[in-house]
């Protein structure tokens, strides 16, 4: 459903299915949250992954095909039109003319991991608010819409670069395992669930999760949790419901494990946002 010039959807390839995605009169551009998928164009062909952002001109169609071998990939997609564009551009930048100056009606660049992942956010936080109306919801919507557009911006600026340069497989087989553990975290993640999403064996996802990380999948797991939890207790949430809304089996397991990672009881830490929210 349009809102206020722009769309957001989401995309699933299962296996080497073909799905065709069109812009209509819009610049559509795709993210990978989990996995690759390939699309043709010009007799060649391009694979994509969680490393690139793919962009489609208006009124202009591709099809979109599963990496074989590899789990299905689920897309985002964020479509702007030409007079949002405008009404977004300030001096210091003209989105409509940027886009439009690009030499292809179809483009995939490489972007930095952390571009990639600060957009994806930003897709999913505005997709939330379309549910909301809180006051102020549209001016924080469209400074939400100002950044994506920035960020693809920023992507696309090298407009001579051809084909995408495949990332390591091991550095996308590391962000996509983050990327579905924050997107499950209030569920259990055993490396069992793993093993079978990824069809990689829980012991390969363990040992290159440690050369990446520094840090077990279990150790990552719980930390992202807590870090959940604290935001929680600070929105004001009983210490009481945190756990369970941030999936720990058990109030005895949380209980410890948050005192050992912040070196405070959660209840002390609920009394230090407490104050500090009523200082405010």
């Amino acid at each position: 459903m349009e809102k206020n010039g722009y769309l957001i959807s989401e995309i699933r390839c299962e296996g080497s299915e073909k799905i065709s995605v069109s812009s209509g009169g819009y610049y559509r551009f795709i993210l990978a949250k989990t996995g690759s998928y390939y699309y043709k164009y010009a007799e060649r062909q391009f694979r994509c992954g969680i490393h690139e952002i793919l962009m489609i001109k208006p009124d202009a169609s591709l099809t979109l095909s599963g990496a074989s071998g590899s789990f299905p990939p689920e897309l985002l997609s964020i479509q702007f039109s030409e007079k949002l564009l405008q009404e977004l551009s300030g001096d210091e930048m003209n989105f409509m003319a940027h886009f439009a100056a690009l030499p292809s009606k179809y483009m995939s660049v490489t972007a930095e991991n952390s571009l990639i992942m600060i957009t994806k956010n930003l897709i999913r936080d505005l997709s939330k608010q379309e549910k909301t109306s809180e006051l102020g919801n549209s001016v924080y919507r469209f400074g939400l819409l100002s950044l994506v557009a920035v960020f693809l911006a920023r992507a696309f600026r090298q407009t001579e670069k051809e084909a995408p340069k495949e990332p390591e497989m091991k550095e996308m087989l590391l962000d996509s395992l983050m990327f579905y553990i924050k997107e499950h975290i209030t569920e259990e993640i055993p490396l069992e669930r793993l093993e079978q999403e990824f069809n990689i064996s829980r012991r390969h996802i363990q040992r290159e999760f440690k050369k990446g990380t520094g840090q077990t999948v279990h150790s990552y797991i719980i930390k992202t949790k807590l870090a959940l939890c604290a935001r929680y207790i600070a929105e004001g949430m009983p210490v009481s419901h945190v756990y369970a809304k941030a999936g720990f089996a058990g109030y005895n397991h949380f209980f410890r494990a948050f005192k050992k990672e912040f070196q405070m009881t959660p209840g002390e830490y609920y009394q230090i946002c407490c104050r500090t929210n009523d200082s405010d």
